[in-house]
């Protein structure tokens, strides 16, 4: 490509001159051009790759005779874009250079020209995407590509330089991260280095500091272990490989695929640092937004789009205080830079006005202040930011997006503002506000009162189920008539409500309020029953998922109940086991609320549906929140605050139990070690965990931690965890088995109270009586334990459970992904003849395709949906399998490997979901891989006789047709294979239902036809039944057709031999169904004539009839006939047309013989059984045995004869037998899709 002309003062060093002329060289750097790997190109090289030059291999050089000077005008990383250029300097500019008298003309004529050809060259359409990436960036990603043969989808996040041991011993290298590998390249005097490793196939990552391997990173797979040091920027190195290895993990787990943000090559962006790649800007950002989203429990959907230092005016303490204020599309939040001093959450939806404040008088301190105007009436709803980094730029980003959310209803609402909270009566009027971006106002309404109308509207329920109706509105613990409430407890209940609306007063009330250290310590001491819905709908930010989708739930609640399938039933289930002792759940009342709210999350989330755990979560949300707000809560749970808890592996409830075990070895070492000789963390983690301590301790205990665990987040469960067992620590550490420490953990949790506890006591075994009747003292108050947890453990953050996450969700996944192949090998292979070797490496390699390999993707999801694929876990769509079986299958050879590609795809996909399970593809390759010959024959033949392949040379445009004929032919096998050809055989009869269908399905080529893949979609019938059943023959055209292919086969054979074996069994085959062809009409001709159709023979009984046809075809033969066949065939065909016969078996293989249909007839027994014995009946039996007949009589072979025929012919034989490593084959495949095999290097992995 043409570059910017630089000057360049040597034109040798580095670089060898191919091509020169008057004013110009074409140089190749030494070391990459042919034949030039000598000392220099090693010497070369080994710089190149230490220092990280990299420049292109190839230049253009403009001189002239005069100067001492270079100029580079064109470079580039092919030799034949670097030849173009020079063709085109030769055509086009030589003639005119020649013209001019001064070498400096020349000069500046040329630089000219090849700055205009740049300048053309960088144009690009405005509507297009930018090119995020630059040429030096691009050049290290093209050969970063090549040296490990990556595809081009593949995409590089970052290099860096850095060490690898390798049999203790360091080899300097680079180190390249992508989305999907790692891997590192060194070349040291001519010795290369590679390295590859899959991320999906980390185990473990971490920093360590042995004194063999100092200050390096630890990469961990099942077989090797990989260090890498003297890395320069080690610490940003650990955090994108972790970032990498978390994606590759969340891949396993829900089956994503990655996807570059490409709004941020459009957002407007400042102060932000130059990234080596638009990826790793992209990933970045995804972890600051991840990050921000964690911290204020804000919707999966936002994205940070900045942030900023900033001071906030705290109205309740009046003075400023120092932190960040974070912007996004609909959020402005804020966070101290003391931690948990305070924080905010506004959404844009509450913001009325942005005004910029400047130079108050009489108060110097404020400056480039920024202050919003919410929707609230109080003063403690609005803000003022001081000293705001960037000011005018945050200001023009937030009235961007103030204009995208501008409320669509107006509401009369007086605005009163006290002023004098803030300082110096800092604001104006609402009438005089500067840079008002909305001038609408907004009625704040409460949670609970929000969804009464939308669910009054829509109408959930029938007019005939108003109780259901109205229990949408109310929590269930105001419906439902319990014990009643001690005075004692009513007043403690009213002190709590009284200190929360002093808080309020002070601080503000709703989502915007200040969220404060006084916040917290009331949370920790308890919710009051009125106010707990609204504070966990804030804390948790369902709040502002339930604003963004104001009728969700209604239309998820009609969908859900309708929808019906597993999830539902397993639901009704669970109905009547939540929370029992509830008096809400032990009426219809509640029981119906629970159904709706299930079933709506169901439909909502399909990839989760329902778990086990969520019903007694629900349950409890349900008696202090309506309908549609424990709804969005279950959302929040299940999604934001307790990720891949509640799916079918719960993946998050097993990573979650590896972090409770680090933490305890940390914090309790002598404990762990003897729970875990116990081996009981993982039986009392799951429970724990799942229910959010609501199933092992009275609800109305447990709920106080479900308080603390929605405004702090996942880590109260861990610091709960940890006070439980610290308190019981010394009895625990005495106990001798298991089942004793659990017993002890479990009396321990029953005896936990609460202020009030009326339905929540769990029914106490004898031992439990006798250490509750002992005294007040066995009891523990829940606020003790949390109090517990927060003093002794409140340094454990959100963010370090995240780390600590990250590293055990390695290890989870692997261990789950051993155990579904270990799974996979033990069901299926009983059913294939493959052993375990091969069946090990062909499930690895389909499931390493089903996580990396987006072509199948859409066809995948839609298939495992609801199938027993799913079950199975791993599914093969046609992209992949036509992949395996060309590269790895001894048939996927020759001009016809893709034709028989499709119509084995087509032969395994029994129920036409264009999806093959793992299953049918092992006994496929169990069959061709290690099948005997005869079975081998016996699936080619039946191949070919029921999914004919479809002749694509010469018939290309007539595909579609050829595949409509292959399905018709298809179903016309099935339907005739299952009427009685093999008397004595075993009978696999198909439903009258299916007949029907097959008899009523479309002829037509589009309803075979999937609009996805193209691939013709078959009637459900077992694959392997043909081993069963006795094969129908084949006809002339079927017969050529698999000959053809049999050719194929032997493509690239140079000994002439084998086609001689070819050309004699096929000639003999053609000679075989000749003669029985004739043989048959000399039968039919001898019965027609002895037949007279008189009315008496008409009128016979229909079954003596058919006897008499029977017995007559097995009568001897008349003597004239018996002599035909005993000549030899060769006598029985005419000269010219044996010769033709053979002729086209010979280059069939260089032929396109176009398919003929295949159609089997009914028996005549079949046929005239459903006639009646009138005269008008017997005719038209007699006209429908006269068709039969000439079917019959045409050309046939049947598979005995050409399983005799082939097993004559040792080298047909031998190839049929051949032995086939399937292991071996799909280790080759996956290593040249994975590293490049030229070159001399070592790698301590291959992908898997």
């Amino acid at each position: 490509m043409w570059v910017k002309p630089e000057e360049v003062l040597i034109s040798g060093g580095f670089w060898d001159t191919e091509v020169a002329n008057t004013y110009f060289l074409l140089q190749h750097r030494k070391g990459a051009g042919h034949g030039s790997r000598g000392f220099a190109g090693i010497l070369v090289g080994t710089l190149d790759s230490v220092f990280d030059t990299k420049p292109p291999p190839y230049r253009i050089l403009h001189q002239t005779p005069s100067a001492e000077l270079y100029y580079i005008v064109a470079v580039s990383l092919k030799k034949e874009e670097i030849d173009e250029n020079w063709v085109w300097l030769e055509r086009n500019l030589m003639t005119i250079l020649a013209t001019f008298d001064n070498d400096e003309d020349v000069t500046d004529f040329v630089r000219c020209k090849i700055e205009s050809l740049v300048a053309n060259s960088t144009v690009t359409d405005p509507h297009s995407t930018p090119d995020p990436d630059s040429e030096t960036f691009k050049a290290v990603s093209h050969k970063f590509k090549k040296l490990f043969n990556l595809p081009d989808g593949e995409k590089l996040v970052n290099y860096y330089s850095c060490s690898y041991w390798l049999n203790r011993l360091p080899r300097q290298g680079w180190l390249y991260l992508s989305v999907n590998y790692l891997c590192f390249y060194s070349f040291l005097l001519g010795k290369e280095t590679r390295v590859i490793v899959r991320w999906r196939d980390v185990i473990l990552l971490d920093c360590t500091n042995a004194l063999i391997f100092p200050d390096s990173i630890r990469v961990s797979t099942r077989d090797h272990e990989h260090y890498f040091s003297m890395l320069l920027r080690k610490k940003e190195t650990y955090e994108l490989m972790e970032q990498l290895a978390n994606m590759a993990m969340k891949q396993l787990i829900n089956d994503e695929e990655f996807t570059e943000d490409k709004e941020l090559l459009t957002k407007v962006s400042k102060k932000i640092p130059k990234k080596a790649s638009f990826l790793k800007r992209d990933l970045d950002a995804r972890a600051h937004s991840d990050m921000y989203r964690s911290k204020f429990r804000l919707p999966l959907s936002e994205k940070l789009d900045g942030s900023t230092t900033c001071f906030l005016w705290a109205p309740y303490k009046k003075s400023y205080i120092s932190g960040t204020l974070y912007v996004s599309p609909n959020y402005i939040c804020f966070d101290s830079k003391i931690a948990n001093l305070v924080s905010i959450v506004c959404p844009l939806r509450e913001v009325l006005s942005v005004e910029r404040i400047d130079n108050i008088k009489g108060n110097s301190s404020v400056k480039r202040a920024l202050f919003l105007c919410t929707t609230q009436s109080s003063s403690s709803n609005s803000f003022l930011f001081n000293d705001v980094g960037d000011r005018d730029f945050v200001i023009r980003k937030l009235s961007e997006m103030l204009g995208r959310t501008i409320p669509t209803k107006n509401c009369e609402m007086n605005v009163f503002f006290v002023f004098s909270a803030l300082p110096d009566n800092i604001g104006r009027k609402p009438g005089t506000r500067s840079n008002s971006i909305s001038e609408e106002k907004v009625e704040y309404s409460s949670p609970t009162s929000q969804s009464s109308p939308g669910s009054q509207e829509n109408g959930v329920s029938s007019s005939s189920e108003c109780l259901e109706a109205e229990t949408i509105m109310l929590p269930l613990r105001t419906l439902c008539i319990g014990p009643e409430e001690d005075l004692e407890e009513g007043e403690h209940d009213k002190r709590k409500l009284a200190l929360w609306e002093r808080h309020w007063n002070e601080y503000g009330r709703g989502v915007t309020m200040y969220r404060t250290v006084e916040t917290a310590r009331l949370v920790l001491e308890g919710l009051p029953d009125d106010i707990r819905p609204e504070v966990w709908m804030i804390f948790s930010g369902a709040i502002n998922e339930q604003a963004m989708n104001p009728s969700h739930y209604e239309q998820a609640v009609v969908a859900g109940l309708q929808r019906g399938g597993p999830a539902n039933d397993e639901i009704e289930r669970d109905l009547h086991r939540s929370l029992p002792e509830h008096p809400a759940f032990q009426s219809e009342t509640g029981i119906s609320a629970l159904r709706r709210v299930l079933c709506a999350y169901a439909w909502r989330n399909p990839a989760i549906g329902y778990c086990q755990a969520m019903n007694i979560v629900a349950s409890v949300l349900l008696v202090y929140c309506n309908e549609e707000e424990a709804f969005w809560l279950l959302a929040a749970l299940s999604e934001r605050l307790l990720p891949d808890y509640y799916n079918t592996k719960v993946v998050g409830a097993l990573v979650d139990q590896g972090v409770l075990e680090d933490l305890i070895l940390d914090h309790l070492p002598d404990l762990h070690a003897k729970l875990s000789r116990l081996g009981i963390i993982s039986l009392i983690s799951l429970s724990w965990f799942l229910t959010l301590f609501l199933s092992v301790m009275p609800f109305e205990a447990a709920v106080h931690v479900v308080d603390c665990f929605f405004y702090d987040g996942a880590r109260v469960i861990f610091m709960v965890a940890l006070a439980i067992l610290n308190a019981n620590k010394d009895v625990l550490e005495k106990c001798d088995d298991e089942g004793e420490a659990m017993m002890i953990l479990s009396e321990y949790l029953s005896s936990i109270t609460a202020a009030k506890l009326r339905y929540g006591k769990r029914k106490a075994s004898v031992s439990e009586e006798a250490v509750t009747s002992e005294g007040a003292e066995a009891s523990v108050n829940i606020t003790d334990i949390i109090e517990s947890g927060y003093k002794n453990y409140g340094f454990i953050t959100n963010v370090a459970i995240e780390r600590l996450r990250v590293k055990h969700r390695l290890r989870v996944v692997q261990l789950l992904e051993d155990t579904a192949m270990k799974n996979t090998l033990r069901t299926v292979g009983p059913d294939c003849l493959l052993n375990e070797e091969d069946l090990r490496e062909l499930v690895a390699y389909v499931r390493a395709e089903q996580i990396l390999g987006a072509d199948d993707k859409e066809v995948r999801q839609r298939s495992m949906s609801g199938n027993q694929l799913g079950q199975e876990g791993y599914g093969l769509g046609y992209e992949t399998f036509r992949q395996l079986f060309l590269a790895a299958s001894p048939w996927g050879q020759g001009d016809r490997a893709d034709s028989l590609v499709t119509s084995m795809f087509n032969m395994l996909d029994v129920d036409g979901s264009h999806m093959l399970s793992f299953r049918s593809v092992a006994w496929l390759y169990g069959v061709l891989c290690v099948g005997d010959f005869a079975r081998k024959l016996r699936l080619f033949y039946y191949l070919h006789l029921a999914f004919p392949p479809s002749l694509d040379d010469v018939d290309s445009v007539k595909r579609e047709e050829v595949e409509e004929e292959a399905a018709v032919e298809a179903e016309e096998y099935f339907d005739v294979i299952e009427e009685d050809f093999g008397k004595g055989k075993l009978d696999l009869s198909i439903s009258d239902e299916e007949k029907v269908s097959a008899n009523n399905s479309p002829k037509k080529g589009n309803a075979y036809k999937d609009e996805l893949t193209g691939l013709a979609t078959i009637h459900n019938r077992d694959y392997r039944k043909y081993e069963q059943r006795f094969l129908p023959p084949m006809n002339q055209e079927q017969f050529i057709n698999m000959w053809r292919t049999v050719y194929s086969f032997f493509a690239l054979e140079t000994n002439q031999e084998i086609f001689t074996s070819l050309s004699r069994v096929g000639t003999l085959l053609l000679q075989i169904g000749e003669v029985g062809r004739r043989v048959k009409e000399c039968a039919s001709r001898s019965i027609s004539e002895s037949a007279t159709p008189t009315d008496s023979s008409v009128n016979t009984d229909t079954s003596s009839e058919s006897s008499k046809k029977v017995s007559a075809l097995d009568s001897p033969m008349p003597s004239e006939l018996a002599g035909a066949c005993t000549q030899a065939p060769e006598k029985l065909l005419s000269t010219d047309e044996t010769e033709r016969k053979a002729r086209e078996l010979e280059v069939s293989h260089l032929m396109n013989v176009p398919g003929a249909e295949y159609s089997l007839q009914k028996s005549p027994d079949d046929e005239s059984s459903d006639k009646e014995t009138d005269s008008v009946s017997s005719a038209s039996n007699i006209h429908s045995s006269s068709s039969v007949s000439h079917s019959e009589l045409e050309w046939s072979i049947s598979f005995e004869q050409f399983l005799a025929n082939v097993a004559n012919e040792e080298r047909l034989v031998n190839f049929f037998e051949r032995s086939f490593s399937l292991a071996e084959e799909v280790q080759k495949l996956r290593k040249r899709q994975a590293v490049s095999t030229n070159g001399n290097f070592s790698t301590a992995t291959t992908p898997s």
